[in-house]
């Protein structure tokens, strides 16, 4: 077996567990060294990806029954809860909408109606992107735009000084992958890490989960200050790309290409409003002295949570026919699911179950009591630090499965508010700005062989920096929209 940081880390993880077990003592918790050992593991092979994240993902079904954490009764379930089926149907109307081509019909619409200037044109690429990726993969929306945009800027290459205009190109895509990555904060189905968010809100504080709404009323002034700093810092290079209004001309042609709209695209546009509708109003409003109900509490029978609105409209695509008869989503839509994602949520769910149930996140919150003198938006501020340049080079999902635990435990354990330090983390997860391996829409422009490294570099690790200002200040000032706990 040749010798690389990937092989190594396949040995270091049982490895670290393994002296783990031997070598730690927890005082009045018996199975918290098991766990840590198991965490420690998950960490390892997570970080490095040396194998597959959802192998890694199913090792708490194996070990917590060995090692006396948990049953594998009382595990398993955590691989497929509400949040889970929440992702599940959210990814099913979001396949609709590629399927039936509504994305791309969204897309051009608001392109079409802003090409007057290089720097009109990116705010609308911005602004379709940032909205499609609060509610489909922040990869296909980054894909769609980017097949977009190229188009264009090759023409622009053709017909201009290709040493001048390559970089005021390579901003443009960078503007398009920022956007999606940025989007992905608005909404709790955005990006994978606000799930993991919801999920360990739930089994931390149950009585303060937010809502689809609240998470909202947060994400999106996230979406508007975060565009708005993409066009401080990058905006003004674009000034000089040269550029007719003709130059957009081929967007209204490609618009009017699509023609009408079909049935299907109508279906899944009605499925797409009515299920964000039913979201965002299901739970209400309720923070400080402020308590609206929503639609679920006119039920005669509590329990209906975003997931299940979220199954029942995703099943209606498959009763729902097209032009054609044949319904919007068929039987081949359940092998396209990412079910190394699905995996990956099951796993931290029990990972972070386990903590719970050891007393390990506990022991953990107390051996950090130091921090109980921080003040709250240091805390936040270093959290943001750590995260938006740790999940420049691992996954933001698993990144924040290992971490929201923790932060949890020590959060709760010094009296600092827990929601504030997790939000932080799980948005600040969505920032990764610097390098292509960051995140799939830095991977996407990066391969279009536009965009050169030091280009991404150079622009990341600004936006980073500014980033965790502003995430840090505006989850501070934002807070008492949320629940309190």
């Amino acid at each position: 077996m040749p010798i690389n940081s990937k092989n190594i880390a396949l040995i270091a993880g049982p490895a670290v567990a393994t002296a783990c077990l031997i070598l730690v003592d927890i005082p009045g918790h018996p199975t918290a060294p098991a766990m840590l050992a198991v965490a420690l593991w998950m960490a390892i092979w997570w970080i490095t990806e040396c194998v597959p994240l959802g192998v890694t993902a199913l090792l708490p079904l194996v070990a917590f029954p060995l090692l006396g954490i948990a049953t594998g009764s009382e595990t398993a379930p955590r691989y497929f809860n509400s949040i889970i089926f929440l992702f599940i149907g959210g990814f099913l109307i979001a396949q609709a909408m590629e399927n039936s081509g509504l994305h791309k019909r969204i897309a051009l619409n608001m392109l079409s109606r802003l090409h007057a200037s290089p720097l009109q044109l990116a705010m609308g690429f911005a602004a379709a992107t940032a909205f499609l990726s609060m509610w489909i993969s922040n990869t296909a929306t980054a894909m769609l735009m980017v097949t977009i945009a190229l188009p264009l800027l090759k023409k622009l290459l053709e017909e201009h000084d290709a040493e001048e205009v390559g970089p005021m190109a390579a901003t443009f895509l960078l503007i398009i992958a920022y956007s999606a990555n940025i989007g992905g904060m608005g909404t709790p189905v955005g990006s994978p890490p606000n799930l993991v968010f919801l999920e360990n809100m739930r089994v931390s504080l149950p009585d303060s989960v937010p809502s689809f709404l609240e998470w909202m009323m947060i994400g999106i002034p996230m979406v508007l200050v975060g565009l708005l700093v993409l066009f401080v810092v990058l905006g003004p290079q674009l000034a000089k790309l040269p550029w007719n209004r003709s130059d957009g001309s081929q967007l209204k042609q490609a618009l009017q290409a699509l023609g009408k709209a079909r049935r299907e695209e109508k279906f899944v546009a009605w499925v797409l409003t009515i299920t964000a509708l039913l979201w965002i109003t299901r739970s209400g409003i309720r923070s400080e002295g402020l308590d609206i109900p929503g639609w679920s509490s006119l039920l005669p029978y509590k329990g209906v949570d975003d997931g299940t609105v979220a199954i029942f409209m995703a099943s209606l695509l498959f009763l729902l026919r097209g032009e054609d008869g044949r319904p919007l989503l068929g039987r081949e839509s359940f092998p396209k699911l990412p079910w190394d994602i699905v995996l990956l949520f099951g796993g931290g769910f029990a990972l972070a179950h386990g903590m719970q149930q050891s007393g390990l996140s506990f022991w953990i919150g107390g051996q950090l009591e130091f921090l109980r003198s921080v003040p709250l938006p240091l805390m936040m501020l270093a959290v943001a630090v750590v995260i938006i340049f740790l999940t420049e080079i691992t996954s933001n999902t698993a990144t924040t499965q290992v971490m929201l635990p923790i932060l949890a435990a020590v959060s709760l354990a010094n009296g600092l508010d827990a929601m504030s330090v997790m939000l932080v983390a799980t948005i600040g997860a969505s920032c990764a700005f610097m390098l292509p391996v960051a995140t799939p829409p830095n991977a996407i422009v990066f391969g279009s062989g536009m965009v050169p490294m030091h280009a991404m570099v150079k622009a990341g690790i600004r936006l980073n920096l500014i980033m965790i200002i502003v995430v840090t200040t505006l989850i501070y000032l934002l807070r008492p929209l949320l629940p309190a706990i």
